[in-house]
């Protein structure tokens, strides 16, 4: 969706949708004002605007309206910018990416926590697809209808990982369409048995998956010979220390543009080939 084209009922929809699965009938929940009328920018002014550019010159933005949800107060419906250069979608940021080790006395609690709220962000995103409102998959459609790529020199094999089927599928039409060769998984687990079993020439790592995470895959694939020079890139939206960072031979925080994607994949094969 372009920015031109938002309208207040598609606002209005997405915070009802939301709310009522994040908070159901008789609960309280978080007040929005919308406003009486007016064009995009007057509806934009209800979210806080985000500019992130972490390289510059690849810049997305993204625009977020922090609505919580019964169980957790920093839960967020967001419009955001990604891959393609000014398309948005609606999705849901669980906000929850904060480190709680296993050894912390809550940490039961805050597993459960992220369980509700991943569970929460699945159904809050398929109702807004159900309803006609742009999600993942509405780019996932618009990706799909692009140029395939067709006649291009092949350039090597990519296992993508990511538990958001539509963004995965995203990414591997790109991919497709500049000559890699692809396979998808969506769990921390499949990734390992997968790398193992294909050897890739890279893999695009999601850090936030079920099973296991993204470091703990990273970690496996490092112990195995046949693995240890896989190059990974990592990529996440939760906030990762620059230890962990330096652990993946790049890294890419979410969302990020297409020419980004491909300048680090890029950037990565050439580093991982100078070292064999």
């Amino acid at each position: 969706m372009r920015l031109h084209a938002l309208t207040l009922e598609v606002v209005r929809r997405a915070v009802a949708i939301y709310q009522e699965h994040a908070y159901g009938t008789g609960r309280p929940r978080r007040a929005v004002e919308l406003p009486a009328t007016g064009g995009p920018d007057s509806l934009l002014a209800m979210f806080q605007r985000e500019q992130l550019e972490t390289v510059p010159g690849h810049p997305c933005q993204r625009f977020s309206l922090r609505l919580g949800n019964r169980n957790y107060p920093f839960m967020k419906l967001v419009l955001q910018e990604y891959l393609v250069a000014g398309e948005f979608y609606f999705a849901v940021d669980t906000h929850d990416q904060m480190e709680i080790k296993s050894d912390y006395p809550d940490y039961a609690q805050w597993v459960a926590v992220r369980s509700f709220n991943r569970d929460l962000k699945q159904r809050i995103e398929a109702d807004f697809a159900a309803a006609g409102l742009d999600t993942c998959a509405a780019l996932r459609r618009l990706l799909a209808g692009t140029d395939p790529g067709t006649g291009q020199a092949y350039r090597g094999l990519v296992l993508i990982v990511d538990d958001e089927e539509d963004l995965a599928a995203a990414l591997e039409t790109l991919l497709r369409r500049r000559g890699f060769h692809t396979c998808k998984v969506h769990d921390g687990k499949s990734a390992v048995r997968a790398a193992q079993d294909l050897l890739p020439d890279l893999v695009i790592l999601d850090y936030e998956l079920p099973e296991l995470d993204g470091l703990q895959v990273l970690e496996q694939l490092r112990a195995e010979p046949a693995t240890r020079r896989i190059p990974v890139l990592l990529n996440s939206a939760a906030r990762i220390s620059m230890a962990d960072i330096a652990k993946a031979d790049g890294f890419l925080a979410k969302p990020f543009p297409e020419a980004l994607l491909f300048e680090m994949i890029g950037r990565v094969r050439r580093n991982s080939e100078g070292r064999r």
